[in-house]
């Protein structure tokens, strides 16, 4: 009796726990999308990874999903580049539709921000949400059994939300098509050095081609206004 009474009360903390993880990431990302400084969202994804890391480290989860598996990552490299090709393809297509003066905008403006952005991006910005989004994701699914269909409409739904703190849907259906790709890409593979590569290629495709004002509030150098304009489309 005392040992149904514990393991009773231990499925009623992990539920609550799941409750409370799910209401920060709802909850979050509306709050900071009213905050005007951001460094301030960069540090909420700091923490969020750190958070993340700390439970797959206090429950022994690390090793299994956090394998940056170096094998698995080669042989996804082909698959990666032509997805990157026809993302970049995408992304193109849409700055033309909505913003064609913001083609290429960073390059043109600012060459040396481009080139510390294709050197820093995936370390400071992608490796934290993927330790979120993709490796703690698959193991909170896995604790529940969550089918690989159903989870990866699930994490891709949670990842493309969290985006809404840059105050457009186009930031979240984005990310949210995105995030299908990086999940199949991480369970594929079972790499997260994979889909660290794949988000890294496609952010820096973003950043480059023209759709960095879906994903960045922050200053801009002053050049950009000579250049392009900075205002983001109408939600």
């Amino acid at each position: 009796m005392q040992q149904f009474q514990k393991q009773t009360g231990l499925l009623r903390k992990s539920r609550l726990l799941l409750v409370t993880e799910l209401a920060v990431l709802v909850a979050g990302p509306v709050l900071l999308m009213g905050l005007p400084v951001q460094v301030l969202r960069f540090s909420a994804v700091f923490l969020l990874a750190g958070y993340c890391f700390w439970r797959l480290k206090t429950n022994n989860a690390a090793r299994t999903y956090l394998r940056f598996n170096w094998p698995g990552c080669h042989a996804a490299i082909p698959g990666i580049l032509l997805r990157c090709f026809v993302g970049s393809a995408a992304i193109a297509a849409i700055v033309l539709a909505i913003s064609p003066e913001r083609l290429f905008c960073i390059p043109r403006a600012d060459p040396v921000l481009m080139l510390l952005i294709v050197a820093f991006y995936g370390l400071i910005s992608v490796l934290p949400q993927e330790i979120a989004f993709r490796g703690y994701a698959a193991w909170r699914l896995d604790a529940y059994n969550i089918p690989f269909a159903a989870g990866v409409v699930l994490s891709s739904a949670l990842f493309g939300w969290v985006h809404i703190l840059f105050g457009s849907w186009l930031s979240v259906g984005l990310s949210f098509a995105a995030g299908l790709s990086f999940y199949r890409t991480y369970r594929k593979y079972d790499s997260l050095a994979a889909v660290w590569l794949e988000h890294s290629l496609i952010g820096i495709a973003i950043f480059a081609i023209g759709l960095d004002h879906l994903f960045y509030l922050g200053p801009t150098p002053e050049a950009f206004a000579s250049v392009c304009s900075a205002t983001a489309p109408a939600n």
